[in-house]
């Protein structure tokens, strides 16, 4: 039988303080019988930390050192559910550590790669590559990243001073086998109503937008785009990738349905309608939609090459096959 494990004063009196017993008794269920080796080497990483950090004092040994122990068991959590085949979610951690973990570096942290980095890559190549043609195109922008909970959100906003205006640009950055839906349309609509103008560029050369004229109608929108769906949804799913489309095609009927009451018209216009625009001072009010292979065009006519094979490689390979040696993917640019 084991020695009982001494969680020594300082992470006790945290424990303690903070009604942390519960996690603690988890934390220790996870770490098994290496439970006293990290908390001795927490005890001393804090105290390293405490030396070598002014802002820190001796007060805080017991909450660095609980972070670390409870860290360490999520990071073994995850190693434990990858190795059994399951994924470890955001809220498991959260009750079975107390950890507030980015999953993705929780992930890397653990030598392992989560579904949610491979999404990030796709949009951060994306952005880097739309990043860099506007910037070319109008060197006296200003671009910002709305924070997400400032109500709408999109990928990118940019700037212009003197005189002053402002669009919203929409990134959807995924495999050319996936069509840009009405529910994204909708998406770029309510963008528009909110700042006047919004570019919805797209990795797919596929768009139901053909489906619409001069003229967007929120509702006309809802109503093809759910007889679209319902036609895919009642077809027969043989392959892993017919349940697939049919799992989209329902997920895409309920976010529809959830709109229904969308009272929104603004005007379609092409990149080039915009671009003439913006380079006249006055953005067209409306809604823009490019898709892949146009993006990729003008990359290259902006003789953003490198970019445009990015773009490229998001459009063709599996997020398994996707990386890159200079973009992030553990988190979204901002």
């Amino acid at each position: 039988m084991s020695p009982p494990i001494k969680v020594g004063t300082a992470v006790r009196n945290h424990v303690k303080r903070y009604t942390l017993n519960e996690k603690l008794k988890s934390i220790l269920g996870i770490l098994r019988s290496d439970g006293q080796e990290v908390i001795d080497w927490a005890y001393e990483e804090a105290e390293r930390r405490i030396s070598e950090e002014k802002s820190l004092k001796q007060s805080n040994l017991g909450g660095i050192a609980f972070d670390l122990i409870s860290y360490e068991a999520a990071v073994r959590l995850v190693k434990y559910n990858h190795s059994k085949g399951r994924l470890t979610t955001k809220n498991e951690v959260r009750v079975k550590t107390g950890q507030k973990a980015e999953m993705p570096v929780l992930y890397r942290d653990a030598g392992l790669r989560h579904p949610q980095e491979a999404r990030n890559l796709r949009h951060n190549m994306f952005h880097e590559a739309f990043h860099s043609l506007i910037m070319l195109l109008f060197p006296d922008v200003t671009t910002s990243v709305p924070s997400t909970g400032e109500g709408l959100t999109p990928d990118l906003m940019v700037h212009h001073k003197n005189p002053d205006w402002t669009i919203s640009v929409e990134y959807k950055g995924y495999r050319a086998l996936t069509l840009l839906g009405e529910s994204e349309i909708l998406k770029a609509m309510r963008y528009q109503a909110d700042f006047g103008t919004a570019w919805l560029v797209s990795t797919t050369p596929k768009s139901s937008i053909s489906n619409y004229h001069k003229t967007l109608d929120a509702q006309e929108v809802i109503e093809k785009g759910l007889v679209r769906l319902k036609r895919m949804y009642r077809r027969k799913a043989y392959t892993s990738e017919q349940k697939e489309n049919r799992g989209i095609a329902k997920k895409g009927m309920s976010h529809l349905e959830k709109q229904n009451d969308l009272q929104l018209k603004c005007k379609l216009y092409s990149a080039e309608e915009l671009l003439d625009s913006m380079r006249n001072n006055k953005p067209v009010k409306g809604v823009i939609i490019t898709t892949g292979f146009e993006f990729v065009d003008m990359l290259k006519e902006a003789g953003l090459h490198s970019e445009a094979d990015n773009v490229l490689r998001v459009m063709k390979l599996p997020t398994t096959s996707l990386h890159s040696d200079t973009i992030t993917s553990v988190r979204l640019i901002e």
